[in-house]
């Protein structure tokens, strides 16, 4: 196996993530799997730079397209690539000479486009160095909209959907807090550990370990090592989930001995917990598309020692003939989504999803809402949940579904939650969005049957 180095790996990742819809990290660990000579420095240094590049990304494409003499759609994507990975170590690592950064993407670009992409490279990087403070970046009094966009590097579509629903001082604040580096969340599973006795464990091996200011069950590590490498993982101690994934499950508020549906279970975090907080009492269906999926809710349950989930594989839009003549106490439809709530732990999305997305998610959230209300009992619950801040897939879907189905009620929030959640109650919604420092950005809504 040739030892290639950091940069050239982070091309192979980037390169990757432009025709795949695998999560960078998955990607990452897949290199560190493949390429065994990398120090933890060298990981570390990879990880920077992947995300680094997937982050700003037009902050960085603004430059090139100033510098360029060659269109930038004709610009082909693995040089754009290696311009952008030169830039962003010029521009966002300082401790990484300038001249280094250069020396290296023209290396990447002639061992890959040959001595002519070498040498474009090495003309736009160059003069990247000669006139940076020349390039004309937008003005923010001139044009809000253009300039969060280029300078904070979100797309223009969504910031401009976003000044619109929330203004231009919470839009900055929203993009700033995209851009950082978010701080990493378990989940205790208190079947095998009290969440007291896991954040000492955890500081006993120097790490800095606080509990969540909403989850009763939620550790945030603030400077964590890589995930893999994280104490008591294995054991089944934790599992990594965002404090607002969290919260959904305690919104649904199951109890032991309870029959609980999970309409769209995998990779399995709600659905461990909702069989912790039920004292693995009672019966948990998790419902996917695919075996695969399935496999990943098995494997979960095992490692946490859930013992009453049962695996179901079906369509949530459709029917289920498995499930015919059941009904559950509770339900939860926790709906594919474009998952722009969660842009700081997955930057790329900006650039994978666009406007045409939303409504085609739209639609089939509600086509998953309609389905799975049908097994809700008389008197049952049941929850709806995105990771997305767009109305078209939270209130409108809820509202049409209200609309349609009279035999339920939205349950206000502040009737099911502590006064110390109000703060995130709009309109009897659960809404993390604009997001808190360490959530991302979720969507609730908790609803009744009155009647069949």
């Amino acid at each position: 196996m040739t030892k290639k180095n950091p940069r050239a790996i982070c091309l192979e990742i980037v390169n990757q993530t432009e025709n795949s819809d695998r999560h960078p990290d998955d990607l990452l660990n897949d290199s560190f799997k493949k390429y065994r000579h990398l120090t933890p420095l060298d990981r570390g240094f990879l990880t920077e730079l992947t995300y680094g590049v997937l982050r700003w990304r037009e902050n960085l494409d603004w430059s090139i397209r100033s510098l360029s003499k060659i269109p930038f759609e004709k610009i082909e994507i693995e040089t754009l690539n290696i311009l952008r990975l030169g830039l962003y170590q010029i521009d966002f690592l300082t401790r990484t000479p300038a001249s280094a950064a250069v020396n290296e993407s023209v290396k990447l670009a002639k061992k890959h486009r040959g001595s002519g992409g070498g040498g474009f490279v090495n003309a736009i990087l160059r003069s990247y160095l000669r006139k940076k403070k020349e390039i004309p970046f937008p003005k923010i009094e001139q044009d809000p909209a253009l300039y969060l966009s280029v300078v904070l590097s979100h797309p223009l579509w969504l910031v401009r959907q976003w000044i619109e629903e929330i203004g231009v001082e919470e839009t900055l604040r929203v993009c700033t807090l995209n851009n950082r580096i978010a701080s990493l969340t378990l989940r205790t599973n208190t079947l095998k550990i009290s969440r007291e006795e896991l954040i000492e464990r955890l500081k006993g091996k120097g790490l800095n370990a606080t509990p969540t200011h909403y989850s009763l069950d939620g550790i945030l590590l603030t400077d964590p090592p890589p995930v893999s490498e994280l104490a008591y993982l294995n054991e089944g101690f934790f599992i990594i989930q965002d404090e607002a994934s969290q919260l959904v499950t305690s919104i649904l508020d199951p109890k032991p001995g309870e029959k609980i549906l999970d309409g769209c279970a995998a990779p399995g975090g709600k659905t461990t917990h909702i069989a912790q907080k039920m004292g693995n009492q009672g019966e948990v269906y998790g419902l996917d598309f695919t075996q695969e999926k399935l496999f990943l809710i098995e494997e979960m349950c095992k490692r946490l020692g859930v013992v009453i989930v049962k695996r179901l594989k079906g369509d949530a839009t459709r029917l289920l003939p498995s499930l015919k003549g059941m009904k559950f106490d509770r339900v939860l439809a926790d709906v594919p989504c474009s998952g722009f709530g969660t842009l700081r732990k997955n930057p790329d999305l900006k650039w994978r999803k666009g406007e045409e997305d939303i409504k085609r998610l739209s639609e089939l959230q509600t086509a998953i809402l309609n389905n799975l209300s049908r097994y809700v009992k008389s008197g049952g619950v049941l929850v709806y949940s995105t990771c997305t801040v767009f109305q078209e897939e939270n209130e409108e879907v809820v509202e049409n579904f209200l609309r349609d189905h009279p035999e339920f009620q939205l349950v206000p929030m502040a009737e099911v939650l502590p006064e110390k959640f109000h703060s995130l109650i709009q309109n009897g919604f659960l809404k993390t969005f604009p997001p808190e420092d360490e959530m991302d950005g979720f969507f609730v809504a908790r609803l009744k049957r009155l009647r069949d």
